[in-house]
């Protein structure tokens, strides 16, 4: 695995277990989940500013350790494209599921923690593709 992909995929674990986190307190299980807007949005915003800080830190680590900048071959752009293709397909998916059950009785903050879901979902399938496209053409 090239030093990219590897940053790319730690980073998205480590993106996809903050969400779990945040699923986890939605579901009352470690701790409690934000029940205004404000609160939903701030935790977001910190997630998306911690996510964000964390790409820049181990781009300039793994440009540091192999000494060159942390860019895509030709071979991971055509991965990514593929991933990215399939990614949109679950989401698209999950949001029409999630228009599906907008017309029960949902509070707000069920539907955007439904979306988020969605969106999850879809870049959970999205690491698994790659992974497994990686191991299929070595």
């Amino acid at each position: 695995m090239s030093p990219y992909i590897r940053m790319v995929v730690f980073l998205s674990l480590g993106l996809l277990a903050v969400f779990g986190w945040h699923f986890a307190t939605v579901f009352g299980y470690l701790g409690t989940a934000p029940a205004t807007r404000m609160e939903f949005f701030t935790r977001l915003g910190v997630i998306m500013a911690g996510f964000f800080v964390a790409s820049v830190v181990s781009a300039i680590l793994t440009a540091k350790i192999d000494g060159k900048p942390a860019f895509p071959d030709e071979r991971e752009e055509k991965i990514a494209l593929k991933t990215e293709r399939v990614g949109l397909v679950v989401l698209y998916i999950g949001l029409l599921v999630v228009l599906w059950f907008s017309f029960l009785p949902m509070a707000p903050i069920q539907i955007a923690n439904a979306i988020l879901a969605a969106v999850c979902a879809s870049e959970f399938i999205k690491i698994i593709y790659a992974l497994f496209i990686m191991n299929r053409q070595v």
